[in-house]
């Protein structure tokens, strides 16, 4: 063999070994998709309401069958984008901040199976000072001419002449579609994808208001307002005297298997929905600070 033959050789010998290396690094570098017994683990993909998003998260990571062989992966996107995604087959588990009704249902083609996970509630807060101003309770009528621009200024509600700033959901979010239903069709100012960013733009301003989950109302720089002259609470909400006192869901695509049953039966058990209160949401059976 002459010595560019074989330098050649020793080349294509060296890119195999090199694209064998990098294959086998591939395949075992993530322990977590592999079970207790070095089988691969199967995935459950769960997707949907940003308000549910946080509390599926918690409890994909604490989710530990005995078999070790099942991971969980959490995304967002929205009510709608996650029941449009389960009806199409590509996910699991559809996260949902609203109830799926019978009309809807058959208009995405598929039977979901419905499971209860949390109680929460719908707070209406505003910027700290406007909170600070007085303004710390509004009526369905008032908070309706908010968002449908019958009323423009904080003046005109006993707080500072400021216009008002009313931040809504995008389309597609349960939590807006539920706002729609019991207060207005917002004809708001801002639009927003998620709870946490209406959280974020309500607390960096002098003058706005938006609607967010219970759970996400713990900002000090948010001023939450009475409702129909109530608070929302954990209280209120387990005993439905708050207004907007919602169930938060997860949905399968007909019957779940044996591994969505697993994560869906932990997130409604005891460590479930300790998670869930800890959270700030309130538990599905069990109500406020009891054992179940």
């Amino acid at each position: 063999m002459t010595r560019p033959e074989s330098f050649l050789t020793w080349v294509v010998v060296a890119i195999f070994a090199s694209a064998a290396a990098v294959l086998y690094i591939v395949e075992v570098e993530d322990p977590s998709l592999r079970d207790s017994g070095g089988e691969a683990a199967s995935t459950l993909s769960v997707a949907g309401s940003t308000t549910v998003l946080p509390f599926a998260q918690a409890c994909a990571h604490e989710f530990k069958p005995e078999d070790g062989g099942i991971v969980v992966n959490v995304t967002g996107g929205g009510t709608d984008a996650g029941l449009a995604r389960l009806a199409a087959g590509t996910i699991n588990i559809a996260m949902a901040s609203r109830k799926v009704g019978d009309a809807e249902m058959e208009a995405l083609g598929a039977r979901l199976s419905e499971y209860p996970v949390a109680r929460d509630g719908i707070s209406i807060v505003v910027s700290r000072p406007i909170r600070d101003a007085g303004v710390d309770g509004l009526s369905s009528d008032q908070l309706a001419a908010i968002y449908t621009g019958g009323i423009a200024n904080w003046k005109e509600l006993g707080g500072p002449d400021r216009e008002i700033v009313a931040v809504s959901r995008s389309p597609g979010s349960g939590t807006g579609e539920i706002f729609s239903e019991r207060v207005a069709t917002p004809g708001a100012l801002v639009y927003l994808e998620s709870g946490s960013e209406v959280e974020e733009y309500v607390a960096g301003s002098d003058r706005a208001i938006g609607y967010l989950g219970l759970s996400l109302a713990r900002d000090e720089d948010l001023g939450i307002v009475a409702y129909e002259g109530v608070v929302p609470s954990a209280a209120t909400v387990w005993d439905g005297t708050y207004p907007l006192a919602r169930t938060l869901y997860m949905y399968t695509r007909g019957k779940p298997d044996d591994d969505e049953m697993a994560f869906l039966d932990f997130v409604t058990g005891e460590r479930g929905q300790a998670i869930a209160e800890d959270l700030g949401f309130v538990p599905i059976s069990t109500g406020p600070g009891q054992k179940s």
